[in-house]
This record gives C-alpha cells, structure tokens and sequence, in this order.
C-alpha cells in the first residue's frame, strides 16, 4: 500500500497521478519493498518518503528494434519536477556492472532535495541535468532528456550513501554533497573507476561539491580510483573539509586523454584530510575565498 496524506493507493503511479500539482504532498511508501519498475516523478514539491525502488537496466542490452538501450534509458527514477525530496528512500540499479551504464536517479528538475538516502549502481549511478549540447556520438542522449531544453539544475544531498564504479556521478547541474558516504564499488579492474564526470556549462561557476564527506570503497581497491574527470571541457568538482580514501590515486584527477581540457577545467580541493599522501596533478585550480564562501552559503541554504 502506497500512504498519500491519509489516503492509500495501490502503486505510485497512482498516488503521483492524484496529486495538486499547485500543494505539496508527501507519499509514504510504506513497508518497504517498491520493486522492478521505472518510475517519473513528474509532479513538483513532492516528499517520497520510507522505501525501495528497484530496476535493473543496463545500457549495453539490445532491444527489440537491434539497438542498445543507452544510457539514459536505463534510469531506475526520474526527477522531472522542481522541488522535488526523497527521505530515507534506497534507490537501485541492480542491474551490475557487465551491461554498461546503469543510471539509479537521474534529475532534471531544480532544487532537488535527498536526505538520509541510498542510491546505488555501478557505472552512472546519479546524473544531475543538464545534458552536454551535443553527443560524442550519434544517438548518445536517446531517451526521455535528449529533446528537452538543457536548463542548470541544483540537487543537494545530506547524510547519503552515493555508490558506483565509473563516473558515477555525473552531468551538467550542481551537486552539493554535505555529510555523505561516497563509495566507490569494485570493478576488479586495475583502474576501477571515476568518482565523477562533470560536464559543467562553461558559464556556470560550480559543478559537484562535495562537504564534510567520506569517501570510501569495497575492499581490495586501493590507489585505483580516480576522484574526477571531465566528461565535457569546463568540468567542475570542488571537495572540501573530507576524508579520502587509500583507493583514490595520489594524482587525484585523469584529463579523458584530453590535454586542453587540462586549461579549463577545474578541480579543486581544501583542507581534506588523505589516508595516503597525495600527489595531484599540476593541473589541479587553486580553491578560492569566494569558492568557500559558496559552500558556506549552501549549508545555510540547507538548513533553511
């Protein structure tokens, strides 16, 4: 039984359907289990709240038509409303790592909210919008986003669990990370993966940042993973005031074999603590005042 207010209903589908778009509403998933199912949430100034979505798709799995479902077909749910928040919601990709791209949540709505939250997969576990403008290669953005206008998304997450392999968090938008668990899975590969892959628009100031946050990792991973590389040019990843892994490289950061992206991304750290000693790449930014400014005001903002 899915609990909206007082009222029960019998998936959520039905319960998103029956919502005001014009008042907030709080969904209770219940006991638990919400399994095996993609689900939209295309309603604004929704709270899901207590349970599991589940899907397993990957994007190497050829369909009926003899294409590859892609990546961003493989969402377990989708954000397409403002103001949306999940409280202690597990949101699962459960389909490995053998299939390619396996997005747990994709979000292209704004002001986005996720506390004490799990989402889970392997490689592109969480994507904030919005899109690159253009594909690498044909085809590349084919799903429900590749139309839309590609609009600066904001999302902030407080006391998560954020976990995958290869760029598994990724996308255009901002991502404010505060007090969470970011754990990098194990691929049994000599590199095994990429924290994250920002594409931030080249006039936007921040991509991801991560505050007060752990990253961590499955055994047997250490100095194999990468923290960031930028999945467009201007990519931006700012994390302060956290604690890293001995499974993150002492160089920190891999440039994609794109040398001139090497001048116009910007990754940035300050006053983390390391487990082992780090040697960062020379052509790791300087963190700034007004950078950690910013910070400051986003954990102001979330509290509010």
């Amino acid at each position: 039984m899915i609990k909206i207010e007082d009222k029960g209903f019998e998936d959520l589908e039905e319960a998103l359907s029956s919502i005001d778009r014009n008042n907030p509403s709080n969904i209770d998933i219940d006991l638990g289990g919400y399994h095996f199912r993609q689900v939209v949430i295309d309603r604004p100034n929704v709270t899901l709240k207590n349970g599991t979505i589940d899907h397993d798709l990957g994007a190497y799995r050829i369909l009926d038509d003899g294409y590859k479902r892609g990546t961003f077909n493989t969402y377990t749910l989708y954000i397409n409303a403002d103001n949306v928040c999940l409280e202690n919601v597990k949101v699962v990709n459960s389909n490995g790592y053998k299939e390619g791209q396996a997005i747990a949540l994709m979000i292209d709505g704004d002001n986005f909210k996720a506390r004490n939250c799990e989402i889970s997969s392997y490689q592109d576990t969480l994507f904030i919008a919005p899109l690159p403008g253009t594909e690498y290669e044909k085809g590349g953005f084919k799903g429900l986003l590749q139309d839309k206008e590609r609009r600066y998304r904001k999302a902030y997450f407080e006391n998560c669990l954020i976990e995958g392999s290869i760029d598994f968090i990724f996308g255009g938008g901002m991502g404010y990370f505060h007090n969470c668990e970011i754990r990098s899975r194990n691929i049994h590969e000599k590199i095994n993966g990429y924290v994250c892959a920002p594409s931030t628009p080249e006039n936007e100031r921040y991509g991801f940042i991560f505050d007060e946050c752990r990253f961590t990792s499955e055994e047997n991973m250490k100095d194999s993973v990468y923290l960031a590389r930028p999945w467009r040019d201007h990519g931006k990843c700012l994390i302060v005031s956290s604690r890293i892994g001995e499974h993150i490289k002492a160089e920190g950061y891999h440039d994609w074999d794109k040398e001139n992206a090497r001048e116009t991304c910007e990754f940035k750290e300050y006053n983390n603590i390391n487990v082992t000693k780090p040697d960062r790449v020379a052509w790791m930014k300087e963190t700034e005042r007004k950078d950690l400014e910013y910070v400051d005001s986003l954990k102001q903002e979330e509290k509010r």
